[in-house]
Protein backbone atom coordinates (compact mmCIF):
# COMPACT_ATOMS: atom_id res chain seq x y z
CA UNK A 1 0.00 0.00 0.00
CA UNK A 2 1.56 3.42 -0.82
CA UNK A 3 2.05 5.97 1.76
CA UNK A 4 2.04 8.67 -0.28
CA UNK A 5 -1.61 8.97 -1.35
CA UNK A 6 -0.97 7.75 -5.06
CA UNK A 7 -3.54 4.93 -6.03
CA UNK A 8 -2.68 1.11 -4.88
CA UNK A 9 -0.97 -0.68 -8.50
CA UNK A 10 -2.66 -4.33 -8.74
CA UNK A 11 -0.05 -6.76 -7.53
CA UNK A 12 2.52 -8.74 -10.45
CA UNK A 13 5.07 -10.65 -10.10
CA UNK A 14 7.47 -8.22 -10.98
CA UNK A 15 5.81 -5.61 -8.75
CA UNK A 16 5.66 -7.60 -5.94
CA UNK A 17 9.88 -7.04 -5.00
CA UNK A 18 10.09 -5.36 -1.65
CA UNK A 19 14.12 -5.02 -2.16
CA UNK A 20 16.76 -4.79 -4.53
CA UNK A 21 17.94 -8.28 -3.20
CA UNK A 22 14.89 -10.02 -3.89
CA UNK A 23 14.84 -8.82 -7.50
CA UNK A 24 18.62 -9.82 -7.55
CA UNK A 25 17.61 -13.40 -5.99
CA UNK A 26 14.78 -13.89 -8.55
CA UNK A 27 17.04 -12.93 -11.22
CA UNK A 28 19.55 -15.29 -10.70
CA UNK A 29 17.02 -18.38 -9.89
CA UNK A 30 15.81 -17.53 -13.57
CA UNK A 31 19.42 -17.11 -14.93
CA UNK A 32 20.15 -20.47 -13.83
CA UNK A 33 17.05 -21.98 -15.24
CA UNK A 34 17.53 -20.76 -18.33
CA UNK A 35 21.53 -21.49 -18.80
CA UNK A 36 20.19 -25.08 -17.50
CA UNK A 37 17.46 -24.87 -20.11
CA UNK A 38 19.90 -24.07 -23.14
CA UNK A 39 22.04 -26.76 -22.28
CA UNK A 40 19.13 -28.83 -22.39
CA UNK A 41 17.47 -27.58 -26.13
CA UNK A 42 21.44 -27.99 -27.60
CA UNK A 43 21.22 -31.46 -26.33
CA UNK A 44 18.14 -31.85 -28.51
CA UNK A 45 19.12 -30.35 -31.22
CA UNK A 46 22.27 -31.63 -30.95
CA UNK A 47 20.59 -35.49 -31.39
CA UNK A 48 18.17 -33.79 -34.10
CA UNK A 49 20.80 -32.49 -36.13
CA UNK A 50 22.72 -36.12 -35.67
CA UNK A 51 25.98 -33.51 -34.29
CA UNK A 52 28.95 -35.72 -33.99
CA UNK A 53 29.37 -37.12 -30.36
CA UNK A 54 33.17 -36.34 -31.20
CA UNK A 55 32.87 -33.10 -30.98
CA UNK A 56 34.07 -31.70 -27.61
CA UNK A 57 31.59 -29.31 -27.06
CA UNK A 58 28.69 -31.67 -28.38
CA UNK A 59 30.34 -33.87 -25.70
CA UNK A 60 30.35 -31.38 -23.34
CA UNK A 61 26.86 -30.79 -23.96
CA UNK A 62 25.70 -34.03 -23.79
CA UNK A 63 27.62 -34.77 -20.83
CA UNK A 64 25.85 -31.84 -19.26
CA UNK A 65 22.31 -32.31 -20.64
CA UNK A 66 22.54 -36.24 -19.57
CA UNK A 67 23.23 -35.01 -15.61
CA UNK A 68 20.59 -32.20 -15.73
CA UNK A 69 17.82 -34.36 -16.75
CA UNK A 70 18.40 -37.15 -14.05
CA UNK A 71 15.35 -37.65 -12.90
CA UNK A 72 13.38 -37.14 -16.60
CA UNK A 73 15.11 -39.57 -18.73
CA UNK A 74 13.75 -42.79 -18.28
CA UNK A 75 9.96 -40.70 -18.39
CA UNK A 76 9.27 -41.83 -21.84
CA UNK A 77 9.46 -44.72 -23.69
CA UNK A 78 8.59 -44.74 -26.69
CA UNK A 79 10.51 -46.67 -29.80
CA UNK A 80 12.16 -43.85 -32.02
CA UNK A 81 15.01 -42.58 -30.01
CA UNK A 82 14.70 -38.81 -31.47
CA UNK A 83 11.34 -38.50 -30.02
CA UNK A 84 12.60 -39.62 -27.09
CA UNK A 85 15.19 -37.54 -26.36
CA UNK A 86 12.82 -34.73 -27.53
CA UNK A 87 10.15 -35.96 -24.76
CA UNK A 88 12.05 -36.50 -21.87
CA UNK A 89 14.60 -33.70 -21.97
CA UNK A 90 11.44 -31.73 -23.42
CA UNK A 91 9.64 -32.13 -20.19
CA UNK A 92 12.95 -31.04 -18.17
CA UNK A 93 12.95 -27.83 -19.82
CA UNK A 94 9.56 -27.40 -18.49
CA UNK A 95 10.10 -28.10 -15.17
CA UNK A 96 13.25 -26.35 -14.68
CA UNK A 97 11.69 -23.17 -16.07
CA UNK A 98 8.51 -23.67 -13.92
CA UNK A 99 10.03 -24.45 -10.77
CA UNK A 100 12.29 -21.05 -11.31
CA UNK A 101 9.32 -19.31 -11.99
CA UNK A 102 7.58 -20.57 -8.81
CA UNK A 103 10.23 -20.49 -6.63
CA UNK A 104 11.05 -16.74 -7.85
CA UNK A 105 7.63 -15.70 -7.31
CA UNK A 106 7.94 -16.74 -3.48
CA UNK A 107 11.39 -14.25 -3.11
CA UNK A 108 10.12 -11.37 -1.07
Amino acid sequence: MPTNGAEPQAMTWYTRRDTAAGWGIASLIWLIAVVVSLILLLHIVFVFVGASPSNEFVDFINDAAYTLAWVFRGLFDVANDKLQVLLNYGVAVLVYLGLARLIGSFVP
